[in-house]
């Protein structure tokens, strides 16, 4: 008997390193990096109208109306999750109860909209997630604080941190690794002078310590490495990239030039996601201006990052074009990426 179990035991070994071997190659597979589906949900109005509640002196842009964003993201959601059902809420299938759910939030300058982090939690909460196993993080804590996010990693309710100050464990954060069962990543579609443009596939650099940020940066064939981590890319359910009022271009100010899009981009794919977005923003580049009246590179430089994502190598996410699937939810008016609703 002792002898017939180690021999049932061995082939259990074997069909295990089969089977391993055979998820592994076909892993490796370009083909096995599945199509992507965009969705991308817009709007008429994004701003609450001018007034008492939105004083010029105080929000020089105009300010982001709570109830819009909301509406974006519940537009977006159902089909997104495929949950059809009016009775379910469908950000349970983001996450269950049980979950501990990390928002990682992209905070340069200008950062996301506080509205956008609050419209997830809100959602979330409502979903059963309690406050207490929320997270809302960043690459560090200056960058909360230059967000005018108070910082707080400890105690009951939402908690607020930094990568940096948590510590990392082989080269992922330990917000990553020890804190959540699911991330949410949360981005705003901006130009940039160096990479043409960030986006979903950017923001994951804050799960990497400084030193690699700055590695990656500086090689952006590898900067797709952070959204490729296996955790990262197994705990990520959802991937949100801010259109509301994308950056035109990188100036390095505060208050560099931005025009009203009104738009909201999720999938599960954050390559997808951000190659959507770089033909809304070189469209509106090409639109109202020429490359030779700024330094600055233009949007479609991303491509130097956004194309090798989706290699064998790294397999971040689909880069093929002619695999990702747009659905257009709201207004097609000044849309940039096509009219017909999916």
């Amino acid at each position: 008997m002792v002898r017939g179990s180690s021999s049932f035991k061995i082939i259990l070994v074997l069909a295990a390193i089969v089977l391993g071997s055979y998820g592994r190659q076909s892993w490796a597979n370009p083909s096995a990096v599945p199509p992507a589906t965009v969705l991308l949900s817009r709007t008429e109005r994004i701003l609450v109208p001018p007034g008492w509640n939105a004083p010029e002196m105080l929000y020089p842009r105009g300010r982001i109306d709570y109830g819009q964003v909301a509406h974006l993201l519940a537009a977006a959601i159902r089909p997104f999750t495929g949950c059809d059902d009016p009775l379910k809420n469908p950000w349970r299938e983001i996450a269950t109860p049980q979950d501990k759910v990390a928002i990682q939030v992209d905070l340069g300058r200008p950062p996301v909209a506080t509205e956008t982090i609050n419209a997830i939690i809100d959602a979330l909460v409502n979903s059963g997630v309690s406050p207490d196993n929320i997270i809302v993080y960043a690459g560090s804590e200056g960058d909360l604080f230059r967000a005018g996010i108070s910082v707080n990693p400890k105690g009951r309710g939402i908690r607020t941190m930094g990568s940096e100050s948590e510590g990392f464990r082989g080269g992922l954060s330990r917000i990553v690794l020890d804190y959540c069962t699911v991330i949410v990543n949360v981005a705003r579609l901006r130009a940039d002078k160096d990479l043409g443009m960030r986006g979903c596939v950017t923001n994951c650099l804050a799960t990497v310590p400084h030193v690699d940020r700055i590695r990656l940066l500086a090689h952006p064939a590898e900067l797709p490495r952070a959204a490729a981590d296996p955790v990262v890319r197994r705990k990520t359910r959802l991937h949100v990239l801010e259109a509301y009022q994308p950056i035109l271009e990188d100036t390095g100010q505060d208050f560099p030039p931005v025009w009203e899009y009104r738009g909201l981009l999720m999938s599960s794919d954050p390559v997808a996601t951000d190659l959507i977005g770089l033909r809304i923003l070189a469209a509106k580049q090409a639109a109202t201006r020429s490359n030779a009246e700024s330094e600055a590179a233009p949007a479609e430089a991303a491509l130097q990052y956004l194309e090798p994502a989706g290699s064998n190598r790294l397999r971040a996410g689909q880069s093929n074009p002619d695999k990702i699937t747009l659905k257009i939810i709201g207004t097609t008016k000044d849309i940039l990426v096509g009219t017909a609703p999916g």
